[in-house]
């Protein structure tokens, strides 16, 4: 089973958005036993910025035209049933490296399988200070897009913490990993080989205005 590792920091290594995604890498690969792990840096690959042309759009077109690794980045994927992805928080808002990428994958708006798309996803944002969260859901128009399912996601503030890699955000990144792997087993397992829960149900009570409903005396 294919897995895209996607990290979207525009450090080199070492950064410690490639430390939490390694973290969730190894909770992914505990829960799925063949488990092929694709690992994409885009810092590491030359991606221009779309400029707006929309040619991609044109039938008789059908891609972008821009002459670098964009379709190289986009091949590695092919073929992924899920995807882990981790940023950095970079002006309140998702790195530049990463709305570029996001930017120039329209060329496929009109795809029927769409690149980076179809996919489960387990997200992993960290920041200096503050504004996780509003980058995270930053992230949901773009999945929706894609059709992408968000199954699990980590959100973590650096604050006075000189080294995350120090704190219990590494263990979090696993659970984020182990999440992802686990829905992608239970995907794959047919129904009636997975135990079936005892159906609990709370006795019937009276509805409103139901006679054995009236308080004595009332």
């Amino acid at each position: 089973m294919k897995i895209v590792a996607l990290s979207c920091t525009q450090k080199r290594l070492p950064s410690l958005t490639d430390a939490l995604l390694e973290a969730a890498i190894t909770g992914v690969v505990r829960e799925v036993d063949d488990a092929e792990i694709q690992r994409i840096r885009l810092i590491d690959h030359r991606i221009a910025m779309c400029e707006g042309e929309d040619t991609c759009l044109d039938p008789e077109v059908g891609r972008c035209t821009l002459d670098d690794d964009f379709e190289h980045v986009v091949g590695l994927a092919e073929g992924a049933q899920a995807m882990l992805l981790a940023m950095p928080v970079y002006a309140g808002n998702v790195p530049a490296v990463l709305k570029i990428f996001q930017e120039r994958l329209k060329s496929f708006m009109n795809a029927t399988q769409r690149p980076f798309g179809n996919l489960l996803v387990g997200t992993i944002v960290h920041s200096r200070t503050m504004l996780t969260e509003p980058a995270l859901g930053s992230l949901f128009p773009w999945y929706l897009r894609l059709r992408n399912k968000n199954v699990a996601s980590a959100c973590f503030t650096q604050n006075d913490h000189e080294d995350l890699t120090r704190t219990a955000a590494l263990d979090l990144c696993v659970a984020v990993g182990r999440q992802l792997g686990m829905t992608l087993d239970g995907s794959r397992s047919p129904a009636k080989d997975r135990t079936a829960l005892p159906l609990v149900q709370s006795p019937a009570r009276p509805r409103c205005g139901d006679p054995a409903a009236a308080s004595p005396g009332a």
